[in-house]
């Protein structure tokens, strides 16, 4: 580390979490392309080992890292330092946005810039905001407990997705965050769409409410982790037939417990690669940017569920190849 840059404020820095789908990579895309007062650095971790959301980043003249294959926790907290303070050197940037993946508790990458005494001079936690699913979330609170924990860690809650539900669900949802976070600030938003000056460099993260929350908050030692939930992920470099691809991922979603299906797709006869995003059963195909002269069309694709066969899911897509 330089002592230049020692001598400037501490970087603010903010921890975009959220379970599977509710939008985080939306939100991230929203702030890169709105939010013009800053000069950002991105770290998006994957669950799986191909790395689809660093692909799908907008705004390419940041600086984004990508950390695939785990939670920010353990050994890859190891490689989060280890990029914090390669970004450091490199400079350049005036506040850090880290994305979690869907199934990471925050507390482990909070812990990473309160614990680490190397971090703790250059790079200060500002907020950890957390995006909900509003017409899924009692589902999702339900079936997993790592919703629970992404919702009591936040100082700013999303409630997302809005549109699709009606206004008594909305005061219920908004009853079940309060009793779980008193503390954190909610937003109704579409899209993920927020008054970016309401959650950015606002100073909200305040680790005695967090120790009030859960007692255990800095302990390293105490890793929660839910293998309960696993990922599956594939490459291909034959077209697929459009047709077969969509009925394939609708059937999936019936026959297998799946939180959340994406990637993108070479389509047989196509100019232009899709994007596909699934929550739950809820599954959308577009058309995204023109494949560039000389691109190799491989197709990436990540499932993120319970009991996965990924052997049998291979043997199903293999079927939907033109």
């Amino acid at each position: 580390m330089t002592d230049s840059f020692a001598s400037k404020p501490r970087i603010p820095v903010t921890i975009l979490t959220g379970f599977l789908g509710a939008g985080k990579t939306t939100l991230l895309n929203y702030i890169l392309k709105e939010q013009h007062d800053y000069k950002f650095a991105v770290i998006v971790n994957e669950i799986g080992e191909i790395g689809i959301d660093g692909q799908l980043v907008e705004n390419a003249r940041e600086e984004i890292l990508q950390m695939n294959n785990g939670c920010i926790c353990c050994t890859v907290r190891k490689d989060l330092v280890k990029s914090i303070q390669g970004l450091i050197k490199r400079g350049g940037f005036d506040y850090l946005l880290v994305e979690t993946t869907g199934i990471a508790d925050p507390s482990p990458v909070a812990q990473t810039f309160l614990n680490i005494p190397q971090l703790q001079q250059y790079v200060q936690l500002d907020s950890i905001i957390t995006v909900v699913d509003a017409e899924q979330i009692f589902k999702q609170l339900a079936e997993t407990e790592t919703v629970s924990e992404q919702i009591i860690m936040a100082d700013f809650l999303l409630l997302n997705k809005t549109d699709l539900v009606d206004e008594p669900h909305l005061r219920r949802v908004e009853e079940r965050l309060t009793e779980l976070n008193r503390h954190a600030q909610i937003f109704r938003t579409n899209q993920s769409q927020v008054n970016l000056k309401e959650v950015l460099d606002m100073a909200a993260f305040d680790v005695d409410r967090k120790l009030a929350a859960d007692p255990r908050f800095l302990d390293e030692l105490n890793q929660r982790h839910h293998h309960e939930i696993a990922s599956c992920a594939f490459t291909f470099h034959e077209p697929f037939a459009v047709e077969r691809f969509e009925a394939f991922v609708a059937d999936l979603s019936l026959k297998a417990k799946i939180f959340r299906s994406k990637g993108f797709i070479s389509i047989a006869g196509n100019p232009r690669r899709a994007l596909f995003h699934g929550v739950n059963n809820r599954f959308t195909i577009f058309w995204d940017r023109l494949w560039e002269k000389g691109e190799t069309r491989t197709s990436q694709m990540v499932f993120i569920g319970k009991e996965l066969d990924a052997e049998a899911i291979r043997c199903e897509l293999i079927k939907c190849l033109a």
